[in-house]
């Protein structure tokens, strides 16, 4: 009996052993893979983590026959084609016909082929884009820019200093052979060009003005010396600052308001020439100085030569002129070099608004806030529309119509976007990106915001965060287009926006 109880114990010190090591193995390898899937993914870490955070090290336990367990690999955020430019379409290198349809209208036209709406208007002496018929053939250019008719006598170097353009440009555009055999009558197209004010449009300004009956420009004084080649400056496209000049703008009939223009800006040459000073038009850079009309002394200028298509605002230059409904928001991008840059739309775009009012927050915090006030956290994590709205709010700026008295989501308007913005209240709107002008093709396929910043007629002007294919500030967009692309959103969050106030 003795032995037989001495063989159970020993027995069960045997079936002991054997199950507390089958628990520590067991434990073991539920350590091993919490390790694993315990790493950070890189669009996950914090932005305050180190460059190289140190992992932890299994041990290595002795299985046979084992395979290596592939190290797991950081997902790309979904983010990431946004910071790349959508497919460039190739050249078309000779102008086509347009046959307008019921329903067109002149801006569609324009994004259809990826031209500025100008461009089109000038090429078919359209002076109303809002009485286009049924039917209409339109000449659309390969590219921006104006149909110049050779007259006797012309050298294709001479017309290209006259329209402040490149000749090499003018040459390839139009597949000449030889530049010195342009014949009078033959039509060239000059990429980049604008109209020239007409030697009667000149005449008639500097007319009015001598007789005094020009009492609205800002051209009032004593009158400017003129310099020697003042017949070249009126006859040019494009001017640019010789040194740091005034540009005066009259804000109302009587009084003058000076703005500091930098050295080597490019103005564009318009129709009034009064006391020896020229209208011209400033682009604007989109932070410090908005888009507008003036004059300047012709002896601060010099003939420039045009900005190319990508250094102008697409909505450059009727549609941002100062009698129109338009907010100035500095623009920001928020291509930034910072590593939640592919997913802070939303951020940047509350910045240019709080910006339109003089609160100017760095794109670190505003990310942070939004992050905190949505309780999601990540680089690669986008931004809610509500939790924009609560961040407004908390740098002292009025979220306007975010939702219904319901409690729901607002379903926007097109009119109440112009509603809004003719207040002077910039309306954030999320929209999806793939349908805004010129994006069709890129390889980003969710939403985006945008801040919507004036109404021009149909059409509205906006700054996009993204700048990756060009000037992101004073860009325009059709009413359909908008429409469209705010429906193509989410539709949790379809036609979603909030205006911003005081």
């Amino acid at each position: 009996m003795r032995n037989r109880l001495g063989r159970a114990a020993q027995t069960y010190r045997f079936w002991l052993v054997g199950m507390l090591g089958l628990g520590l193995a067991a434990l073991a390898g539920v350590w091993l893979l919490s390790s694993y899937s315990s790493l950070p993914f890189v669009s996950q870490l914090p932005v305050a983590a180190p460059a190289n955070p140190p992992e932890p090290t299994p041990l290595a336990l002795p299985v046979a026959n084992a395979e290596a367990t592939p190290a797991e690999t950081p997902e790309p955020s979904p983010f990431a084609g946004i910071a790349q430019p959508p497919p460039t379409p190739p050249p078309r290198t000779t102008a086509i016909h347009h046959s307008v349809a019921a329903g067109d209208v002149l801006w569609q036209i324009a994004e259809q082929y990826s031209l500025r709406p100008e461009t089109i208007l000038w090429a078919n002496d359209v002076e109303d884009p809002d009485l286009l018929l049924v039917g209409q053939d339109l000449l659309i250019p390969p590219a921006d820019g104006v149909v110049y008719t050779v007259r006797p006598g012309d050298s294709l170097v001479d017309v290209a200093i006259r329209y402040g353009v490149d000749a090499q440009a003018v040459i390839g555009a139009n597949q000449l052979q030889d530049a010195d055999q342009i014949q009078a009558g033959a039509d060239i197209f000059l990429p980049g060009g604008r109209p020239l004010a007409s030697a009667a449009a000149t005449t008639a300004a500097a007319t009015a003005s001598a007789a005094g009956e020009d009492q609205t420009v800002a051209a009032a004084g004593p009158p400017a010396a003129l310099p020697d080649n003042i017949d070249t400056l009126l006859g040019a496209g494009w001017l640019s600052a010789a040194h740091v000049t005034n540009l005066y703008k009259a804000a109302e009939p009587g009084s003058t308001n000076l703005h500091q223009l930098p050295g080597g800006a490019r103005l564009e040459r318009l129709n009034g020439f009064s006391r020896g000073r020229i209208q011209v038009r400033d682009p604007g850079d989109g932070r410090t100085r908005q888009a507008m009309t003036g004059w300047v002394d012709a002896f601060d200028m010099d003939v420039g030569r045009a900005p190319v298509t990508r250094q102008l605002p697409q909505a450059y230059p009727t549609d941002t002129a100062m009698d129109i409904f338009h907010v100035f928001a500095p623009y920001r991008s928020q291509l930034d070099g910072s590593a939640f840059q592919e997913a802070n739309c939303g951020p940047t775009a509350v910045g240019m608004a709080l910006d339109a009012f003089g609160v100017s927050v760095p794109p670190r915090q505003l990310r942070a806030e939004a992050l905190d006030a949505q309780h999601m956290f990540g680089n690669g994590v986008g931004t809610l529309i509500t939790a924009l709205a609560q961040v407004v709010e908390e740098n002292g700026l009025s979220a306007i119509d975010l939702r219904e008295p319901s409690g729901a989501l607002r379903r926007w308007s097109l009119d109440e976007v112009r509603a809004q913005v003719q207040q002077g209240h910039p309306v954030i709107v999320q929209v999806r990106y793939r349908s805004l002008p010129g994006r069709g093709g890129a390889y980003y396929f969710g939403d985006h915001y945008i801040l919507v910043t004036g109404a021009a007629g149909d059409g509205f002007l906006y700054n996009d965060p993204i700048d990756i294919d060009g000037i992101g500030w004073d860009r325009i967009i059709s009413g359909a287009t908008l429409r469209t692309a705010m429906n193509a959103s989410d539709q949790r969050y379809a036609y979603s926006a909030v205006g911003v106030g005081r």
